[in-house]
């Protein structure tokens, strides 16, 4: 079994790497906020879905965006960063389907000759077809269920209603790939940051685990801070929505990093630089750090509250002192069993 000194040491090393992870989370939250990643990620990715994936303009992309129903979900200069799946069913087959075209067509056929008619592009009259044949199956099962009694009439929705459902999934489906983008640009800022900040705060993997080792005054501090954070819920309050709000929270999680007495900072508290040696010991315990902050905050924060339930169930339940343990006392002859002397009147005289 590990000794409970590695233990504690482990312990540090994952709320060190819990700590830059928020402060690394908090960064990538005041970048995206900054630069508007979201909403050009999903800028993008509209107009992948209505302009193709290499389109010679954006024509379809700004009609859809120019729609009142999108118009209203952001300010003007910048973009939305969602969209609901059902608004943007709404505004696209509004710009495909107008109004007095969709009025008119009753039929799959109908709807596929508005469609066919329609200005749109030659990718978006393939992709409502292809839609139009999944909702002309979905409606011609549920007029089977209709009419073997297996489904109320009320609950038959008409071809069109149909086809909107279909560009709903179509969409949702389209923003799992989307959101997919999104993750990969921010894992990668995760990484360049965890490898700025790691630089910039000198935190080394090498150098706190030697220090832990060491000082069992600094590990106590480490522990405490520690049980405390775990025994907390790993969004605490709730996230500023503005840039400032994030720097703010960015520089508070910084102070908290400061404040808990690891050894951060330049000049090294080891001393100076010795050699090749001491830069290749400081480049390995700084990347340490960055690659296990790009892991992310809710890894780190299961394994703490893992490590702390195993040091704790590793620890010998504190026992009381029992009392001597009293011996019987043999009864002197002619006094019952069970009886004590004291408990014997004395003799008449």
């Amino acid at each position: 079994m590990f000794g409970s000194s590695v233990l504690d040491i482990g312990i540090g090393l994952i709320f060190v790497y819990l700590m830059i992870s928020l402060v690394c989370t908090a960064a990538n939250e005041a970048l995206a906020s900054f630069f508007g990643w979201r909403a050009s990620n999903l800028r993008a990715g509209i107009r992948n879905l209505l302009d193709g994936p290499s389109p010679q303009n954006s024509e379809w992309m700004k009609k859809f965006y120019d729609h009142p129903l999108i118009q209203g979900l952001y300010k003007k200069g910048s973009g939305p960063s969602y969209i609901p799946s059902r608004t943007f069913a709404l505004a696209l087959t509004d710009l495909v389907l107008p109004p007095e075209s969709a009025a008119k067509a009753s039929t799959a056929q109908d709807l596929r000759a508005a469609v066919q008619a329609s200005p749109c592009s030659a990718q978006l009259k393939q992709v409502f077809g292809l839609l139009l044949d999944e909702a002309e199956r979905s409606s011609v099962a549920g007029q089977k269920l209709r009419l073997d009694g297996l489904l109320d009439i009320q609950k038959l929705d008409t071809i069109f209603n149909q086809l909107q459902q279909h560009v709903e999934i179509w969409f949702n489906n389209s923003m799992e790939r989307v959101a997919g983008w999104y993750k990969r640009r921010v894992q990668a800022c995760t990484i360049a940051v965890a490898i700025v900040l790691a630089s910039l705060l000198n935190v080394d993997s090498v150098l706190i685990s030697r220090h832990l080792a060491r000082d069992s005054a600094l590990r106590s501090v480490i522990i405490a801070e520690a049980d405390q954070m775990a025994q907390q819920s790993l969004g605490g309050a709730t996230a500023p929505q503005n840039t400032s709000g994030r720097v703010q929270l960015l520089q508070d999680r910084v102070q908290e990093l400061n404040s808990v007495g690891i050894p951060l900072g330049w000049p090294d508290p080891d001393g100076p630089a010795r050699g090749f040696g001491w830069f290749l010991l400081k480049a390995l315990g700084i990347l340490l750090t960055a690659g296990a902050a790009s892991l992310g905050a809710p890894f780190w924060f299961d394994m703490l509250n893992k490590i702390i339930s195993i040091r704790a169930a590793g620890r010998a339940p504190e026992e009381t002192p029992l009392p001597p343990k009293q011996l019987p006392i043999p009864a002197p002859p002619g006094i019952p069993q069970g009886l004590t002397p004291a408990a014997v009147p004395a003799p008449k005289p």
